[in-house]
């Protein structure tokens, strides 16, 4: 591939026709992303178009697996899959881009990278449950720095694609009928080892010929978006290798699969890990007893030395560590603040002497790899989409690499204000409140979006709640993060003792309505909100928030739900195994044993729920969950309306409902705040 003659960012060929295994951009690319310096656009309020048109790199949250991109090893080049989504065209452009780290300028794209396609699920005993985030895109350079492998994935295949540096060309090396798992160079650079379950493929073709004879209703079932059973999860995953050259598969070496799985080499509990070059030094957490809610630590092993614990406390709760180029010091993320609402940064100098923290910030920062002096991180702020930065190891300072979203600061956002708080079961949380650009000071109706207020303010877990647009249109909006399981407080050890916990008396979810209430009260009594006025909205584990705090609370006067809704028929629709996993948390087994149960949880068997409009946007893979509450509802005379969404899992994917959903909450609020 010449890069010479690409001036424009390629997208993904979106007709899944075959490529040939030598490709140029210019031949495959019916939809680009132009990567030029932007002019300034006008000054001007955000709305919904500008939140859709952003563009991504990494997956929906701000969590560290898969990696949002990867650095070579000699740290010169950032590879990132860049995707931004054409709601015209109901698709996403996608490119492979490639950012200098030292010269941080105009990216230079190397190829497509595939389409989005959205992931399944494994659960419940079963695979291919539709769980609609974007498949991720594996990203590996060779030890050496010189080529990278990259994952495209198409609705009816995977293929994994190599760039040379040297040559500027992409190949095809793989072509794959079922997802490619793992990724990863050999030592020497001359084999490309991966993982995939092949037997997938023959898991659904006997699920197909055992239709002829129709398919016993069993624990294979997912009846929320399939009349089929499911292949079972229990396919066993297989370890390839192919010739990097010619693309013929190879025999896989005990070293090549101990470089696919380095986790299995690591210490029995090992959370994070790593190891100093030349692998002399090595570092990890590991949990100080057996509950699910124990404080992790830092545990070192150097061949000088037997193994020894850090027990100072800013070495609890990390999340990553790195050891420096000379091995002489340790540098860790951790969680700390109200609720871990804050991150932190330290460089540890093992020894008497207590670590040293380099940064202590709000923001987001994740997915972080650590190059010469500088840790690479992805960031979000609470008013910036994500970018690439670096963030010195020596002083904390950060500097920018790579904003795929250059104009997005010029427009004019409402202000955030953090909040922290504790609730009657004595649990801290934060969220962030959003008030309209220039708000005047008078009451203003109250937005609250879940269940996680961490990074970019953008539509809430799911994203199907625009925040800064809703406080455009006059909205004071509380994007709140959900406090700590309840189930954690009672230092749970297995998983069964933490659903035990969470749902004695409904702990949890009284938990959660506890700090939803306390914080209405605040923000009225600071006479910010009318208390008249407040809507709630959530999806998956927020609505069932949401509709738990409708059946017990008159505080909230509307709601939107992005799934609903718990209920005893919606339990016999979800399936066997769905049931049996309900079952086991306390929610009832049969009909005649819930009701008392059902008369607190479902806002259709609640006597005292107060009678509120609800917008209902669901999945075509779950709306069956919510037609029974529907109906009720609807015949109690209930203001309700139901949206249901083709082709969605979990999480909604396609543009054009992405564009829809944004746009009806929106006129949706509208209308009925306007109303009350």
């Amino acid at each position: 591939m010449n890069l010479t003659l690409i001036a424009h960012l390629g997208c993904a060929l979106l007709t899944c026709a075959a490529l040939p295994a030598h490709a140029t951009l210019r031949e495959n690319a019916p939809c680009t992303l132009d990567m030029a310096t932007p002019e300034l656009q006008e000054i001007r309020v955000v709305n919904k178009d500008d939140l859709l048109r952003l563009r991504d790199f990494g997956a929906l949250g701000v969590g560290s697996n898969p990696a949002p991109f990867s650095a070579s090893a000699e740290g010169r080049v950032a590879a990132l899959q860049l995707r931004q989504a054409d709601v015209t065209h109901n698709r996403y452009c996608t490119a492979v881009v490639l950012i200098e780290i030292d010269k941080p300028g105009r990216p230079i794209v190397i190829d497509d990278a595939g389409e989005i396609v959205a992931a399944n699920s494994t659960r419940y005993g079963m695979t291919d449950l539709p769980l609609g985030i974007p498949k991720p895109t594996l990203l590996r350079w060779s030890r050496d720095g010189s080529r990278l492998a990259y994952t495209k994935t198409f609705t009816d295949r995977s293929e994994i694609w190599s760039y040379s540096r040297s040559s500027r060309r992409t190949s095809r090396a793989v072509s794959s009928s079922v997802d490619i798992l793992d990724m990863a160079w050999s030592d020497d650079g001359k084999r490309l080892l991966f993982s995939s379950q092949p037997d997938l493929v023959a898991a659904r073709a006997a699920i197909d010929f055992e239709s002829k004879q129709g398919y016993r209703y069993d624990e294979r079932f997912w009846p929320l978006s399939s009349d089929r059973p499911m292949p079972p999860s229990n396919i066993p995953v297989v370890d390839r290798a192919i010739n990097a050259g010619d693309g013929t598969e190879v025999p896989l070496s005990s070293q090549d699969e101990t470089t696919l799985h380095p986790s299995r080499n690591r210490p029995a509990g090992a959370i994070a890990y790593s190891s100093s070059q030349g692998g002399t030094r090595t570092a990890w957490t590991a949990p100080q007893t057996g509950a699910l809610d124990a404080v992790t630590e830092i545990h070192m092993r150097s061949p000088q030395d037997d193994e020894t614990v850090c027990h100072f406390a800013a070495c609890r709760n990390v999340s990553a560590l790195w050891w420096s180029s000379d091995g002489k010091r340790l540098i860790f993320q951790r969680r700390a603040g109200v609720a871990e609402s804050r991150m932190e940064f330290y460089s540890w100098t093992p020894g008497l002497a207590p670590p040293r923290r380099l940064l202590d910030t709000a923001d987001a920062l994740f997915g972080c790899m650590l190059i010469g002096s500088d840790l690479l991180c992805a960031q979000e702020t609470s008013v910036r989409p994500r970018t690439l930065i670096a963030v010195s190891t020596a002083t904390g300072k950060r500097r920018e690499l790579f904003d795929p979203n250059p104009t997005f600061p010029s427009l004019i956002l409402g202000a955030v204000r953090r909040l922290a708080w504790s609730n009657a079961f004595g649990l801290d949380t934060f969220g962030d409140l959003v008030l309209p650009p220039g708000s005047s000071g008078k009451r203003l109706p109250l937005v609250i979006v879940q269940y996680e207020s961490r990074g970019f303010l953008r539509g809430g877990t799911g994203d199907e709640y625009p925040i800064q647009a809703m406080a455009a249109q006059g909205l004071a909006v509380l994007s709140f993060n959900r406090p700590p399981w309840y189930g954690l407080t009672r230092h749970p050890v297995t998983d069964e003792q933490f659903y035990a916990f969470n749902n004695e008396n409904f702990a949890d979810r009284r938990s959660n309505l506890s700090s939803l209430e306390r914080i209405i009260h605040q923000l009225d009594r600071e006479g910010i909100i009318d208390a008249d006025r407040v809507v709630i909205t959530g999806q998956s584990d927020g609505a069932v928030t949401a509709t738990f705090a409708l059946a017990n609370s008159s505080l909230f006067s509307a709601a939107i739900l992005s799934t609903c809704c718990e209920s005893g028929p919606a339990q016999e629709a979800s399936g066997l195994a769905l049931d049996d996993f309900y079952v086991s948390m306390g929610y009832p087994a049969t009909r005649s044993s819930g009701k008392e149960f059902w008369s607190v949880n479902s806002i259709v068997d609640a006597k005292d729920a107060r009678k509120v409009p609800i917008l209902i946007q669901s999945a075509s893979s779950e709306f069956r969950m919510g037609l029974a509450t529907y109906r009720d509802l609807y015949r109690k005379g209930w203001p309700i309306e139901m949206y249901v969404y083709p082709d969605e899992g979990h999480v909604k994917l396609h543009p054009a409902h992405r564009a829809a959903v944004y746009s009806r909450n929106l006129e949706w609020l509208s209308k009925y705040l306007q109303h009350q």
